[in-house]
């Protein structure tokens, strides 16, 4: 094998390589930010009444005394089971409820008891994190790339551009 054909080979395998990378990468922005959307959605109200409450020991974070509720709340034939660590969730059975569905995922967004409201929404931070590390591993490959000639400038720039446009796109059909 001569070596201008085992440098083909080379840039075959490292482009299929780079192709691959920068597919995940984009994958984990794209449901990055269908996480970050989903959180946000816009809810609607459903009013109910607390079923069952159970309480258990959760470690969290070293903490060993730590409690967990778990309610289950019937609103008008459909039932729900919500579990945090929340002193806010320590509700009796037959308590009423307001509850704040997500109209992207069906999740909770809100319990509002007795005039006090838990938030149950995910957090944001490892989201954004997630997405600025994936873009900052998408960057170094692309400029990997280009410094060993595998992607054209023209082409790299055209891919980020084509993943820019599109990776909205696909968060919000999804929502």
């Amino acid at each position: 094998m001569t070596v201008d054909r085992a440098t083909r080979v080379l840039r075959k395998v490292f482009f299929t390589a780079v192709a691959l990378v920068s597919l995940f990468l984009g994958g984990v922005v794209c449901l990055m930010c269908q996480v970050l959307a989903g959180r946000d959605a816009p809810t609607y109200r459903v009013e109910g009444h607390v079923t069952a409450h159970e309480r258990g020991a959760l470690p969290v974070g070293g903490n060993e005394d730590a409690v967990s509720h778990s309610i289950a709340v019937d609103a008008g034939g459909r039932q729900y089971r919500v579990t945090a660590v929340d002193s806010g969730l320590d509700l009796p059975p037959g308590q009423p409820v307001t509850l704040d569905v997500s109209t992207a995922d069906g999740g909770i967004a809100y319990l509002h008891a007795g005039g006090g409201v838990v938030d149950l929404r995910s957090g944001v931070v490892r989201p954004v994190l997630l997405i600025i590390a994936s873009l900052l591993a998408l960057g170094a490959v692309y400029f990997g790339a280009v410094r060993l000639n595998v992607y054209p400038p023209v082409a790299t720039w055209l891919a980020l551009t084509l993943g820019a446009m599109l990776a909205p796109v696909a968060v919000f059909v999804r929502v």
